[in-house]
């Protein structure tokens, strides 16, 4: 990470503990509170970077992300942590269910923040889709494309299993790469699970490369410097690959 990255870095992580700590202290009437000091933050602090950011870095992004990037690259961020939330909702429910009454006023006051959590990002996510995307979506794509793809989603309610994440970090190396593929193996055609690393896994990479040539995709969630998230999927070839493999064998 070059010295500016890194400072960008910084000031994000500074930002997002200072939310943190004036939203844990309102929410949980903590003594610290401090209502002034967090719209003096927001105003101060956060609204400025925002602004920043669109006089500044994002006309520089916008051809690297043309030419480089993928587009729809911040929205699949987006499903990950929402991801994320929802399998904290449901340890968090189930907890609950089962905690003692002396426990249950934290779980709940835990509950209510990963609520609020999951609905202001979701908010976000169909504001982004409903002004960026549906409107290209409608104005250049054919009307039948359109209903091919609405279709296809339909379909995804009832055919597709909920996605995983591995967190290979706490295993010992000679165990990840099988564990890996073991979950890769399991999945469906269609179906993907995001792996959750300590460095960059590009050799696994080249390893799916020889061995599921065609039959897997690969898509960096979040790159360093200290954890990376790579989507793993398998390909509708995997299918294919698997019923040829089946009718060889008899």
């Amino acid at each position: 990470m070059s010295q500016i990255s890194e400072a960008m870095h910084n000031h994000h992580q500074e930002m997002m503990n200072t939310l943190t700590n004036h939203v844990t202290a309102i929410v949980e009437g903590l003594p610290e509170a401090d209502p002034r000091g967090l719209v003096t933050f927001l105003t101060g602090d956060l609204l400025p970077h925002a602004v920043g950011e669109e006089q500044h870095m994002y006309p520089a992004v916008d051809p690297l992300v043309r030419d480089h990037g993928r587009p729809t690259a911040t929205m699949t961020i987006d499903h990950e942590f929402i991801q994320e939330y929802i399998r904290h909702i449901k340890e968090t429910v189930h907890e609950l269910e089962s905690t003692s009454a002396e426990n249950r006023p934290a779980v709940q006051a835990r509950l209510n923040r990963l609520s609020l959590k999951i609905e202001a990002i979701f908010q976000l996510h169909l504001e982004k889709e409903e002004r960026v995307y549906i409107p290209l979506f409608e104005k250049y794509l054919p009307v039948a494309e359109q209903q091919r793809i609405l279709d296809g989603m339909h379909e995804t309610y009832d055919s597709a299993p909920e996605a995983i994440t591995l967190d290979v970090r706490p295993m010992p190396p000679a165990r990840r790469h099988s564990t890996i593929f073991e979950t890769f193996a399991e999945l469906g055609p269609g179906a993907a699970f995001v792996l959750v690393n300590d460095h960059d896994p590009k050799p696994l990479y080249y390893q799916f490369k020889v061995e599921h040539a065609g039959e897997f995709t690969w898509d960096y969630l979040e790159q360093g410097p200290e954890v990376w998230r790579v989507r793993i999927g398998k390909t509708d070839a995997a299918r294919a690959a698997g019923t040829e493999s089946l009718a060889v064998a008899h």
